[in-house]
């Protein structure tokens, strides 16, 4: 199998169950852009292509901390994911002690209330319920899962099931345990936590984690796993919204189209950005053969090329990475061909060819 890429993008394939549940081979393109200055509109092509990843990258190196690039190589996504790699700026750099951080894709927005430091405190010795500290001033925040609500209550033995790796969560409540213990510094502006009994979902921009809730609920039960695929061993319950890895709210259904407008507020050093997407979609096209190999003979070299023919594959944009300290943000593309038999209709496949056009043509 050959693929001819005529974009300046990067290619590859991933073999997988489909929706069907059926075996299906998907060709992805990964596009990276350059981030437009502020005032510039025009996203270009990056000097330097993402590659495809093959497997989950963590911010630690492993999985006790947040993943910052999830795997690319999934067979299929039913949603598209919007995802932000990155830290809160305080405009202008200077120091403050609260900011609303504030992504839009499209018609998609999202929120979240970020604040410096704080932790829970008992004013006086007869005061029994604690209060918020004063935030200490920032002037840039990383946006991971270890700075939103969650964590682990050892003492307690108890766990945020959406967040592990999170703080703010009091497994129990009494003054020892609870006085000085941290709060979160990114939360929903919506749904601020007011007293120690609060305990509201994690927000975030980045990947989120298969580990916690409710994302791990759609990997299947074990019962599920007593019935596994034949190919690839996945539970009999799996379901696809496994492989998104945004944050629940910033999934797009119906998939993105390529060309809606971008704003970021608080998200760079450089102040508001607003900009469009490119505004380009691959075009990928299987060649496959229609005859039977000819027998091969010791010395034939001028054996006939076999005949092929063509056929469309269609292009859903699922995957929308933004990374402002690196200054660029990528686009993934996937299209799937059903495989009856692995082996031979990958044996089948002569090439594939990749083009691109613009979205709107």
């Amino acid at each position: 199998m050959d693929i001819c890429n005529e974009t300046p993008f990067v290619d590859g394939l991933a073999i997988g169950m489909g929706p069907d549940r059926q075996a299906c081979l998907s060709v992805l393109v990964k596009a990276t852009f350059a981030l437009p200055k502020p005032g510039e509109e025009t996203p270009a092509p990056a000097g330097e292509q993402w590659p495809i990843v093959a497997a989950d990258e963590y911010f630690k190196g492993d999985i006790t901390g947040s993943v910052e690039y999830e795997a690319d190589a999934v067979p299929f996504k039913p949603r598209a994911d919007v995802v932000l790699i990155g830290k809160a700026h305080a405009p202008g750099g200077r120091p403050v002690k609260a900011l609303d951080a504030m992504l839009r894709v499209g018609r998609l927005r999202k929120v979240i209330r970020v604040f410096g430091d704080r932790k829970w405190i008992f004013p006086t010795r007869l005061v029994m319920v604690p209060v918020i500290s004063e935030p200490e001033p920032f002037t840039e925040m990383p946006l991971v899962y270890e700075r939103a609500f969650g964590g682990f209550d050892r003492k307690a033995a108890k766990w945020c099931a959406h967040n592990y790796i999170g703080k703010g969560f009091l497994g129990k409540k009494s003054k020892e345990s609870v006085d000085g213990k941290p709060l979160p510094n990114l939360e929903d502006p919506h749904r601020l936590i007011q007293s120690w009994d609060d305990e509201p979902m994690p927000v975030g921009f980045g990947f989120y984690s298969k580990n916690t809730q409710p994302r791990a609920a759609f990997a299947g039960t074990q019962k599920g796993l007593e019935a596994p695929h034949e190919y690839f061993g996945l539970a009999a319950d799996f379901k696809h919204d496994f492989f998104n890895g945004a944050y629940p709210d910033l999934q797009v259904s119906g998939y993105l189209n390529g060309d809606e407008e971008v704003e970021m507020v608080n998200l760079t050093p450089d102040g508001p950005h607003r900009f469009r997407l490119p505004g380009v979609r691959p075009v990928i096209t299987l060649h496959t053969y229609v005859d039977a190999p000819e027998p091969a003979f010791a010395g034939d070299a001028d054996m006939p090329e076999r005949a092929t023919q063509a056929t469309a594959l269609d292009a859903v944009l699922d995957t929308l990475v933004f990374s402002p300290e690196e200054g660029v943000f990528c686009q993934v593309w996937r299209a799937r061909r059903s495989l009856r038999d692995i082996e031979t209709d990958i044996e089948n496949i002569a090439r594939i060819e990749i083009k691109s056009i613009p979205v709107r043509q």
